[in-house]
């Protein structure tokens, strides 16, 4: 042998990690993808009753139709410092003296948060537990879930609005 022809181990070969290597990373990478999708579970981001038909998702959507015809419409309002909750509705039934409170994390079912609210006069109150995530989605509805109005709640804007989740028009 010659000084320029000499014999390396494949070890030592960069290319020859390159083709081991590569293939190896993507098999873990796969290995981990899998895994986060299976401990994220079949959960989604809005946790609704819906019909599967084929490849349709059906949802009942009786309870918005009864908030559009009861002309509902309001604000909620939390403190961050306390979570303290209240909600201000107009039209809501004078017999109502409970409402559910329905803050929906975005992206992970365990930071959704529920609460009964109170009647209290005009508005209805609760307490949330802390801390607060910034950002839900919020679905507000009587005990039975005859109704139901929705909202974003973002920490730090005060209060945000409530109405039906879609127009009569839609």
């Amino acid at each position: 042998m010659t000084a320029g022809n000499s014999h390396r181990r494949w070890y030592r070969e960069p290319m020859m990690w390159l083709v081991l290597g590569l293939p190896a990373a993507v098999v873990v990478a796969t290995i981990v993808m899998v895994t986060v999708a299976l401990r994220a579970g079949g959960t989604d981001a809005w946790p609704a009753q819906v019909r599967r038909t084929a490849q349709v998702q059906v949802e009942d959507m009786r309870a918005d139709r009864a908030a559009i015809t009861m002309q509902l419409r309001g604000t909620l309002a939390i403190n961050a410092d306390t979570g303290a909750v209240q909600v201000e509705l107009d039209n809501v039934p004078p017999q109502t003296l409970q409402l559910h409170l329905d803050l929906i994390h975005p992206a992970r079912a365990a930071g959704d948060a529920s609460v009964e609210l109170v009647r209290s006069g005009e508005r209805f109150l609760g307490r949330l537990p802390l801390p607060l995530a910034p950002v839900w989605a919020v679905q507000v509805s009587d005990p039975e879930g005859t109704w139901r109005v929705t909202g974003r709640y973002e920490s730090g804007h005060g209060a945000t609005m409530l109405a039906p989740a879609f127009s009569e028009d839609s």
